[in-house]
């Protein structure tokens, strides 16, 4: 068979080659398990890249024509040449016909002859759907990975680190900027417990960095063990730490012999006195593992060391979560925060999450932070990167990295952290006001906030309420929850309904009546989402996860409806985004919904009343047809 040919396009015949072979694997012989199929390939690579010698080639054709198993004859030669990754205990988990097969197809790889990317982009995007991440692990997409080397710039001959590197991506990544910019290339550490990803990463690390990189297959969280590695594996005075650590509750770390290394292993309070965290002597039963990554990270990195760091964005406005915040700041400064979307690691994890730029020093200087927000990552909630229409998605990623260093400021603004341990990055994001701005002198606005308003009784804002589930299905009177709330109305037939005597107990209070607005404030997908209630279907309870905005139109510059229009607007559903905080995967504004800021025009136009009218003429019709549709709804027998 052909020897294949590079060309601009040639990483995607390498995809194919290793996609091939992988499905060859699963499909055809007796393992199953994704990890171990992966591991075996990364074996067969190893076994490609270290025949350099007369005898070893001969060990390879023996194999491939029939005599002695892998376990007897490939295993020894890269044992003898990878005498750093495997062990006597190590073993192929495939069968050999299955092996043969695989062996053949690699060799016909001009694997040393390979631009190191090529491979490492082909290897990483079949690895990427096919590793479960039920350990914690989520597998960092390419362009977020780009994105945060081009930021932390490693130079040439630096040492870099991933104490958590999974398959290795950060590291080939770096080695592919270095070879970019023509720079010396540097010394990388790759260190991962999981014995098939650490036999994944060294095989990766032999193509793109075979002289100066290192894999070392340990719990790196053991900071005592890491102090007796070798010099030549030692992670510790790194230049630069990049990581996507493990994360996750339900992973947690309880093992007190760890805790006890870390700072972040002990029970921190907050002192009202001094108004800021203090680490007590009780160590805590467990810890998350993200958590105990942020200190190891800082405890490698040698003075001037800068980290990258991908952490759920609980750990960024979780109050609870302030000393750690303290705890950095202690350690140097925080120079970089990058919002990204919660697409990001789907469909592997539906988590938010966001990345932390972070240097060591002891001249602590954190006025100013880098922030930048990213609306698209490139693929969307299913992973797809081309839309229907064929088009690919946007990625703002890209744009970040270029954006970082100019003076643009198109995607990446320098930012003064206000509040000390809420350090969700699109709350401080600079690119929302300036489009309010730009509304505002669009419309001959002010742009005031709902705080504002409610300060000058313009507005009120009450909080729904939960009936309990056994109210459920009692009565006609609809329960109105965030699903019901689609396209500025609620639903004619919402799934929960209850009785006259639920509705009478909470009516008084929610007081709910035509002209009020119903505002998704917590859930998954539809904060900020709103609907105004007419006449027609006034008669509601509105759920916890809803606030009722009610409008004084005698002192109000603004109607309801004018203000359910304004709420539309992209600059200010934008400013609704920013004021989100996801713990995990369930989002909410809390008392940051007084922060909303709309443009209420000085002077009202024709244009805008026009505007307005259409939209509330659109409504009101609507909202008429859909009661009479729920009239002829309510004679269907049930089945």
């Amino acid at each position: 068979m052909r020897q294949i040919e590079f060309s601009v396009n040639s990483s995607v015949d390498y995809y194919e080659s290793f996609r091939k072979l992988y499905y060859h694997l699963y499909s055809n012989s007796s393992a199953s398990r994704a990890e171990r199929i992966i591991s075996d390939i990364s074996k067969l690579l190893l076994v490609t890249l270290g025949a350099s010698s007369p005898s070893d080639k001969k060990v390879i054709s023996d194999f491939l024509a029939g005599s002695n198993t892998a376990n007897e004859s490939l295993l020894p030669l890269i044992r003898k040449k990878y005498d750093d990754v495997f062990d006597e205990n190590d073993r192929f988990g495939v069968d050999d016909t299955s092996l043969r097969m695989g062996l053949e197809s690699i060799n016909e790889l001009d694997l040393k002859n390979a631009p190191s990317h090529l491979l490492g982009d082909a290897f990483q995007a079949l690895i990427g759907p096919n590793l479960r991440g039920d350990k914690g692990q989520f597998f960092t997409p390419k362009s977020v990975v780009r994105c945060m080397i081009e930021i932390l710039a490693p130079e040439s001959k630096s040492t870099v680190v991933d104490p958590a590197c999974g398959t290795g991506g950060f590291l080939t990544e770096v080695a592919a900027y270095w070879d970019k910019n023509k720079s010396e290339h540097g010394k990388v550490i790759a260190i991962d417990k999981d014995k098939d990803l650490f036999i994944l990463t060294s095989a990766l690390l032999k193509i793109s960095n075979p002289k100066k990189a290192r894999a070392v297959n340990q719990n790196s969280l053991d900071i005592s063990l890491l102090k007796c590695l070798p010099k030549s594996s030692s992670p510790f005075n790194a230049d630069y730490v990049i990581t996507n650590p493990p994360f996750g509750s339900k992973i947690p770390v309880k093992n007190q012999e760890i805790l006890t290394q870390y700072e972040l292993g002990y029970v921190w309070e907050f002192s009202k006195e001094e108004q800021y965290w203090v680490k007590t002597s009780t160590i805590r039963t467990t810890q998350d593992p993200q958590t105990l990554f942020i200190e190891l990270c800082v405890e490698l990195l040698s003075d001037g060391g800068k980290m990258g760091i991908v952490l759920p964005e609980g750990i960024f406005g979780n109050k609870t979560c302030g000393y750690i915040w303290d705890y950095l700041r202690a350690k140097g400064n925080i120079i970089g925060l990058i919002d990204c979307p919660r697409t990001t690691f789907q469909p592997g994890t539906d988590t938010k999450t966001n990345i932390l730029f972070f240097e060591k020093s002891t001249k602590i200087n954190n006025e100013q932070t880098k922030i930048a927000v990213a609306i698209n990552c490139g693929h969307d909630r299913r992973g797809r990167n081309i839309t229907s229409e064929g088009i690919a998605h946007a990625d703002d990623f890209q744009n970040i990295a270029s954006d970082w260093f100019s003076k643009k400021h198109e995607f990446c603004f320098d930012a003064s952290i206000t509040n000390p341990y809420y350090l969700v990055p699109r709350y401080y994001d600079e690119k929302t006001n300036y489009l309010l701005e730009d509304d505002a002198n669009r419309l001959g606005a002010t742009v005031i906030s709902f705080g504002e308003m409610i300060d000058k009784g313009w507005l009120t804002i009450k909080k729904g309420h939960e009936v309990g589930s056994d109210a459920y299905g009692t009565g006609e009177v609809p329960f109105v929850r965030t699903s019901d709330i689609s396209n500025f109305e609620i639903s004619i037939d919402p799934t929960k309904a209850v009785s006259e005597e639920i509705y009478k107990k909470f009516s008084k209070d929610q007081n709910l009546k035509a002209g009020n607005i119903l505002m998704v404030v917590d859930g998954r997908y539809r904060i900020g989402r709103s609907a105004i209630l007419h006449s027609y279907n006034a008669k509601c309870i509105a759920q916890s996860h809803l606030k009722i905005i009610s409008v004084n139109e005698e002192l109000s510059p603004i109607s309801s409806f004018e203000l359910l229009y304004l709420l539309t607007m992209k600059s200010v559903q934008r400013d609704i985004r920013s004021l989100v905080f996801i713990q995990s995967t369930l989002g909410s504004i809390g008392s940051r919904i007084k922060e909303i800021k709309i443009p209420v025009p000085k002077k009202k136009d024709k244009a805008f009343k026009d505007k307005v009218d259409n939209f509330r003429i659109s409504l009101e019709q609507r909202a008429k047809l859909l009661s009479s549709l729920l009239e002829l709804e309510s004679q269907n027998v049930e089945l």
